[in-house]
C-alpha cells in the first residue's frame, strides 16, 4: 500500500495522502483523530471477514475489533460532505495484465511492469432503508481515470472515463458472464462490460457476439493468414482492419472498459488480502490475573485485547514456548513462565539475572500491557513463519505484507522497556516484510527512532510521522507530516509538542 486517504470520518475531514512506510507513527493530542485513522485498519478487516448488510461493519460483536457506532455517528459533523471516503493507492504487478496483452495485443491500455492503482470508494447512507451503500468509485489505472456512480440499489447512474460521459446499458444481461463474483463490496460492473461489448461489435461490424474478441484478434492479424482464407474474406477483413486502425483510440477505451470488472476483481483481491493481513492491538490490554481458567481449547493467535493470551501461550508446544522464552530473554530482558494446576494456568515473569519468577499479577500493569504486544510480534515473525510465509499473496501473485496496528504500546511501561520494544519493532520492520502503524504519546519512542537512525540501525526513509492537530472545541483535524533526517533529527516538528500548554 503506497498511501491511504480518508475523508469525512469523524474529525478527519481530509487526511490527505498518508504514505505507508515500514514504520508509521501517529502522534497528536487526545481526541485529535489519530486513533480514528489507525482503527481504519481493523475496521476494514472486520468488514471484509463477515457477511454484512452494507459495505462497512461500523459496530460489530464482542469478538470484533473496533466500534464506530453507525454510519451517521462516523460521518463528520461539520465537513459539509455527505459521503465517507476511503482512498487506497498501491502497486499492481498483476498477471492479469500479461494475459490480456496476449489476447488483445497492441490495443490494450498502456501499462508498465509495475502499475500504480488508485481506487476511491464513497459510502453514502439511505435514510429510508437505514443501509449504507457505495455511491461512487473513482479508479485510476494506466491511461484511464474512471468515475462510476451508483444508486442505493446499485444501478449505475453515470460512467465517466477521462472526462467523457458514457451511456451505460443497464438492463439485466441475464448471464453470469458479465459478473465476476469475488469483488470487494460486491459491486455490479456487468453493465459496463456489456456496453463495451456492444460498442466493440458496432465498430468491428460483427453480428455474432459469441466469440467477438477471438474474431477481433484474428482480424487484426489477418495479413498473416492470406494463404489460409479466401480472397473475399480477406477483402472484408481488410475493411474491418482499416476501420480498427482509424478508431484505435476508441477501441483502446472499450478494451479497458470490457475488462474493467476483471481489473476491479484483481484490485479488490489485493485490498481484501491487505486488510485481512492486519493484526490489531487495542490500547487497553487485559489486566493480569493470578490464575486463568483453561477450557480445553486452543487458539492460533492473540486477540486484540490479549484476553486469550494465557490460553494461547498454553497452546504452544514445548519447543515453541522455549523459542518464545529465548526471544523475550534476548530482546526484552525477561522470560515468561507458566504453571498448570487443576484446570488453571498461571503466568510468571522472570527478569534476566533474577532467580525467582513473579506472578504476572504481582509485577504491576506494565508487563500485562506489553505481553500481548510482544507475543503477537514473536508469533507473526517466528511461530507463524514456521508454517507459512509472513507475507500473503493475492490470486495474481502480488505480495501483501503483514501490517501490525498498535495503539499506545507505551502504556504503563518504563522508558527503558519502551526503548527495547521500539528496538524490536524497528528490527522486525527492517528484516521482515512487516509494516507497523503505531499511535503513541511517548516522547521516548519517538526519540528512540532518532537514536537508531543516528546509529545506522534504521533508515530514515522508512519511517513516516503523521501529526494530528485538533484544537479544543474544534471539529476538524489538521493533518501534518514530520520526518527524520539522516542523522536522526526531526524535521518540521512542532515546537513544544510534548510540553504542557501554558495558562
Amino acid at each position: 500500500m503506497n498511501y491511504i486517504q480518508v475523508k469525512n470520518l469523524r474529525s478527519l475531514y481530509d487526511t490527505g495522502e498518508i504514505e505507508m512506510k515500514k514504520i508509521n507513527m501517529l502522534v497528536g493530542n487526545n481526541s485529535s483523530g489519530k486513533s480514528t485513522f489507525l482503527r481504519i485498519f481493523p475496521l476494514m478487516k472486520q468488514s471484509f471477514n463477515k457477511r454484512i448488510n452494507g459495505p462497512i461493519l461500523w459496530a460489530g460483536d464482542e469478538d470484533d475489533y473496533v466500534d464506530f457506532g453507525s454510519y451517521r455517528e462516523a460521518l463528520s459533523n461539520g465537513s459539509g460532505g455527505n459521503t465517507i471516503r476511503f482512498k487506497f493507492c498501491f502497486d499492481s504487478t498483476s498477471e492479469l495484465r500479461n494475459v490480456l496483452s496476449t489476447d488483445i495485443g497492441n490495443m490494450l491500455i498502456t501499462t508498465s511492469e509495475k502499475d500504480t492503482v488508485t481506487i476511491e470508494f464513497a459510502i453514502s447512507h439511505n435514510k429510508e432503508t437505514t443501509y449504507d451503500y457505495i455511491s461512487e468509485i473513482i479508479l485510476k489505472y494506466g491511461d484511464y481515470h474512471t468515475i462510476i456512480t451508483y444508486s442505493d440499489k446499485y444501478k449505475i447512474l453515470s460512467l465517466i472515463v477521462n472526462d467523457e460521459e458514457i451511456s451505460v446499458i443497464n438492463e439485466d444481461m441475464g448471464s453470469a458472464e458479465y459478473s465476476i463474483g469475488n469483488e470487494i463490496f460486491n459491486l455490479p460492473l456487468y453493465a459496463i462490460k456489456a456496453t463495451a461489448r456492444k460498442n466493440f461489435s458496432d465498430i468491428l461490424k460483427i453480428n455474432d457476439e459469441t466469440d467477438f474478441i477471438i474474431r477481433y484478434f484474428y482480424l487484426t492479424r489477418i495479413r498473416n493468414f492470406h494463404e489460409e482464407i479466401k480472397a473475399k474474406e480477406v477483402d472484408q477483413a481488410e475493411d474491418v482492419l482499416r476501420n480498427v486502425q482509424e478508431r484505435e483510440k476508441e477501441l483502446r477505451k472499450w478494451t479497458f472498459l470490457y475488462y474493467l470488472p476483471h481489473y476491479y476483481d484483481d484490485f479488490s483481491g489485493y485490498i481484501i488480502k491487505y486488510f485481512s493481513n492486519v493484526y490489531y492491538i487495542a490500547p487497553v490490554r487485559a489486566t493480569a490475573e493470578r490464575y486463568y481458567r483453561l477450557r480445553n481449547t486452543a487458539v492460533n493467535e492473540v486477540d486484540c485485547r490479549g484476553k486469550n493470551l494465557p490460553v494461547f501461550l498454553n497452546s504452544l508446544k514445548n519447543e515453541q514456548f522455549k523459542r518464545f522464552q529465548k526471544w523475550t530473554h534476548t530482546n526484552l530482558g525477561f522470560e515468561v513462565e507458566k504453571s498448570l494446576s487443576e484446570g488453571h494456568v498461571s503466568l510468571k515473569i522472570r527478569k534476566n539475572g533474577q532467580d525467582k519468577a513473579v506472578n504476572l499479577s504481582d509485577t504491576g500493569f506494565g508487563y500485562s500491557q506489553i505481553l500481548p504486544i510482544v507475543t503477537q510480534l514473536w508469533y507473526i515473525t517466528d511461530a507463524r513463519n514456521k508454517r507459512q510465509q509472513i507475507s500473503a499473496r493475492t490470486a495474481s501473485n502480488v505480495i501483501v505484507p503483514v501490517t501490525i496496528a498498535i495503539e499506545q504500546p507505551e502504556l504503563h511501561l518504563h522508558p527503558a522497556l519502551q526503548a527495547k520494544l521500539m528496538d524490536v519493532i524497528a528490527r522486525i520492520a527492517t528484516e521482515k516484510n512487516v509494516r507497523f502503524i503505531i499511535e503513541t504519546h511517548s516522547e521516548t519512542i519517538i526519540n528512540r527512532i532518532g537514536t537508531m537512525i543516528d546509529k545506522g540501525k534504521f533508515d530514515h526513509n522508512d519511517i513516516e510521522i503523521t501529526i494530528f492537530d485538533k484544537q479544543f472545541g474544534e471539529d476538524r483535524t489538521c493533518v501534518k507530516k514530520s520526518t527524520f533526517d539522516e542523522e536522526g533529527y526531526l524535521k518540521d516538528w512542532p515546537i513544544g509538542f510534548f510540553e504542557p500548554e501554558e495558562d
